[in-house]
């Protein structure tokens, strides 16, 4: 199903009347003669819009695409707690009619959440770098220390446009655990960059544009740590430290927090991953390691297993590994996948949901920690099971 299908089918028609008036669009003059606004359809709206102008097409698709990326649990935390007021939010009745009505009644807001969103499911991923700050120091709100910022932001990146957003919200830990953080979105321009496309008569040409590239600077008072999320590790350290020293007005060290980093040697032998009852863990299984002689140096051996065959990875090493009485010993684990499958979160629910996991060495890890269950597994879990080194 296309993102358009997905927002049409899953928001109720008042809201999305609500969006086509909010846009402009004449949806409803476009709509057959003897189809009323109490007969209109997803299936009708989806026919109209193919009938309409590209150009409201391509709109409408842009801003729907927006609206689904925000119908996630991590989308949804985020909205909900950039709003001062969440009441209104939370007396909707679907993650989709929420989105869209934020989207409409305050693009700003909206847009903030959009970086809520981002900087938190790149925490401890590789466009991520922490660093040591001050503990409870108030953010400037001087106009004229975010102009200076936004100075030094242009000389460092020699670029001719830069803007500073800077707001408050909560940031999810755990369960039932908040923190009170800031949030710095640095806009910057890019260089000139031309590309190919058809004009109204359908020739080729070149259009020349200025894409927007974006940094978020998250610091957490409590901790004093400051996050910086940003392609490329060069400039990560000088913007923590500008940040600090401006924003801030305290001068840091530009100490980093080391990433997490993994210990994959539990793995080597039949594991029984230990859970709290509460938690909801049903089951835990190996479904591939990624195994390497210990004086080799890349991995060359892979085993792997099914959810719905009795026999494990280590079944297979014993069948298949002259040394599999003696594997922890004779080789190390590179990477691995692993799934926990999660009992129903309600009685009326019978589907559970199963999170794949995949770690390789030294810190990589797919877990994103866009849900609560993957918040905790990663936070909680993942420690427990020995899996993670002390740094």
């Amino acid at each position: 199903m296309t993102t358009m299908a997905r927002v049409i089918r899953n928001t109720p028609i008042p809201r999305l009347v609500d969006y086509f008036k909010w846009r402009g669009l004449d949806i409803e003059g476009q709509l057959p003669g003897e189809v009323s606004q109490r007969g209109w359809t997803a299936t009708t709206l989806l026919k109209t819009l193919g009938t309409m102008a590209e150009s409201s097409q391509a709109m409408v698709l842009a801003d729907f695409e927006r609206i689904h990326e925000m119908t996630d649990e991590a989308g949804q935390w985020a909205m909900l707690h950039v709003a001062a007021n969440r009441k209104p939010l939370q007396e909707l009745g679907s993650h989709y009619e929420r989105a869209l009505w934020l989207f409409m009644d305050d693009p700003v807001l909206f847009r903030q959440a959009e970086e809520a969103r981002f900087a938190d499911t790149r925490r401890q991923g590789r466009m991520w770098s922490g660093f040591v700050g001050p503990r409870g120091v108030a953010v400037s709100q001087d106009p004229e220390d975010h102009r200076r910022f936004e100075e030094k932001v242009r000389l460092i990146f020699d670029t001719r446009n830069a803007r500073l957003d800077l707001f408050e919200r909560l940031r999810v830990e755990a369960k039932e655990q908040v923190s009170r953080v800031l949030q710095a979105v640095i806009y910057r321009e890019g260089l000139p960059d031309t590309q190919l496309a058809f004009n109204e008569t359908g020739e080729l040409e070149l259009h020349s544009h200025r894409p927007v590239y974006e940094v978020s600077i998250v610091y957490e008072p409590g901790s004093g740590i400051i996050e910086v999320v940003a392609n490329g590790t060069e400039n990560r350290a000088r913007l923590a430290r500008l940040f600090a020293e401006i924003i801030l007005r305290q001068g840091i060290l530009g100490m980093r927090i080391p990433l997490r980093q993994y210990d994959l040697s539990p793995l080597l032998q039949p594991y029984d991953f230990p859970s709290d009852p509460d938690d909801g863990i049903d089951a835990v299984k190996v479904l591939r390691l990624q195994l390497r002689r210990r004086e080799a140096e890349q991995a060359h051996l892979a085993l792997l297993a099914k959810w719905d065959k009795r026999e494990t990875v280590y079944d297979h090493a014993r069948q298949s590994l002259i040394f599999a009485d003696d594997m922890p010993n004779e080789y190390a684990v590179d990477e691995v996948l692993f799934s926990v499958r999660l009992r129903p979160t309600r009685k009326s629910s019978w589907r559970r949901r199963t999170i794949n996991i995949s770690i390789a060495l030294p810190n990589g890890c797919n877990l994103k920690s866009k849900t609560e269950q993957e918040r905790m597994i990663c936070d909680k879990y993942l420690p427990r099971w020995g899996l993670v080194k002390e740094v």
